[in-house]
């Protein structure tokens, strides 16, 4: 059998396509709008991938979603959440959201501020067991995020990793997602997986892995994918606290 070779790849902000709809514009890190089969252009598990900015009293109303999980990091201003599944929530800078859709759930996402926007990262992938009963979980993480800068490490937001800390868990036994803030001159590692996705939110990074000759140098909106790499390494490239999410990936389609 034939060794992978490792890969990494650049995926720059300015190349994403975007789309401006009730109030929010979508920055869609894979094609999203339209009818798109997201399988054919997912990487690793990972089917979707959109930096929203949303208006101040913008957003979107009451939509349906099943056999998915959504996965929603808010970046900056507040986003209130309903479901039909009775649960409702508002969302602040730092916080984490994952629903699980399973059979099946309409939601909506809003922005109650009447003048500053949002800006939230928004990620899909599926489960690994269908007919699941749609669930809700949320977690404030700015805390543990500026503890772990100081330590130099990342925090585990949501895993369905066996032997790993779940965070917020996630119904994908091949999937993780770390987010960590680097701090300027100081470095954050990753654990290796055949699949990774790294996005910076805010700042500016060097990314390299372990077999791999070449860095990367990231900013703000700019993704980096790796096919079966060694470990990460993101090094601060910012003067600012750069922030920056981290799919790992045991799986394909």
């Amino acid at each position: 059998m034939t060794t992978p070779q490792p890969l990494m790849r650049l995926y720059p902000a300015s190349e994403r396509s975007e789309q401006r709809v009730d109030g929010m514009l979508g920055r869609f890190s894979f094609p999203f709008a339209g009818n798109f089969d997201l399988a054919r252009y997912a990487h690793g598990a990972l089917l979707v991938h959109n930096d929203d900015i949303i208006d101040p009293g913008g957003g979107v109303d009451p939509h349906r979603h099943s056999e998915m999980e959504i996965v929603t990091w808010v970046v900056e201003g507040e986003v209130r959440h309903s479901d039909t599944a009775g649960h409702t929530a508002h969302l602040t800078a730092g916080m984490m959201q994952r629903m699980s859709a399973g059979t099946g759930i309409l939601h909506s996402e809003l922005n109650p501020s009447d003048s500053d926007p949002a800006r939230v990262v928004q990620m899909w992938v599926p489960p690994d067991t269908p007919r699941l009963r749609p669930a809700y979980a949320q977690r404030h993480l700015s805390d543990a995020l500026d503890e772990a800068a100081q330590e130099g490490r990342a925090v585990t937001a949501l895993s369905g990793r066996e032997g790993e800390e779940p965070g917020l868990g996630i119904a994908n036994h091949w999937v993780a997602l770390d987010i960590a803030r680097v701090l300027p001159g100081r470095e954050v590692s990753f654990a290796a997986a055949p699949h990774t996705h790294l996005y910076v939110t805010r700042g500016a990074l060097e990314v390299r892995a372990d077999d791999v000759d070449t860095s990367i140098e990231a900013g703000e909106g700019d993704a980096v994918r790796g096919s079966w790499t060694g470990a990460l390494t993101a090094r601060s490239a910012s003067d600012d606290v750069t922030e920056v999410l981290v799919w790992r990936m045991h799986a394909n389609f």
